[in-house]
């Protein structure tokens, strides 16, 4: 055991003396580095926290962005052949003007087949949009190549009886001896207290 420690103290000695030979360590670079790593692992968790807690809450910034996106896109169902909004495609424009928060307010259009199409429906959403807002400033409207997940209204009125016709009548189960009703229909106390 006597013999380890000599023989450590001795390499440790040796790295020493070679090191200041050759002038390769920097003793106040070397200090410096280990007060650094002291410092930094007596303060662990607070350096690193914001930085872990950006990460953890970057991807669902990320998909609310998305959702935002989605919710205020306008597709191709909302427009006519002309590229003009329909009834729906103003009621659409109408929701998202006031139920999207200020920060939020890009309003997308899906782009048409072409150019044309696509300035056409701009042009509609712009007219729309100033004579629900007829005095400020104008809400930035984008073009987008991605359609939020619609379907018709059609379709939605065909699932919806759909359901209604296959639900079934609800029923109360028969009584067992588990859940039968009490054979007391009268409070166990209603006796006494009516003869008071």
């Amino acid at each position: 055991m006597k013999t380890l420690r000599f023989q450590r103290k001795v390499s440790v000695g040796l790295i020493a003396i070679a090191g200041l030979s050759t002038g390769c360590i920097n003793w106040a670079e070397m200090k410096h580095n280990a007060h650094v790593d002291a410092r930094r692992n007596a303060a662990w968790p607070q350096p690193f926290r914001s930085a872990d807690s950006a990460s953890v809450v970057a991807p669902f910034e990320i998909m609310k962005a998305n959702g935002w996106q989605e919710f205020n896109t306008l597709a191709s169902c909302f427009f006519d052949e002309s590229d003009q909004l329909t009834d729906a495609g103003q009621l659409k424009l109408q929701e998202i003007l006031t139920m999207t928060p200020q920060s939020k307010a890009p309003i997308f259009v899906q782009k048409g087949e072409s150019q044309q199409s696509t300035a056409a429906r701009v042009e509609s959403m712009e007219l729309a949009i100033s004579g629900l807002i007829p005095e400020g400033d104008l809400p930035q409207i984008a073009v987008t190549d991605s359609s939020p997940a619609t379907s018709s209204g059609a379709y939605q009125t065909m699932v919806h009886r759909a359901l209604i016709q296959t639900t079934p009548t609800p029923r109360l189960p028969k009584f067992g001896s588990l859940n039968a009703p009490s054979q007391n229909t009268v409070a166990p106390n209603a006796a006494s207290a009516g003869s008071n």
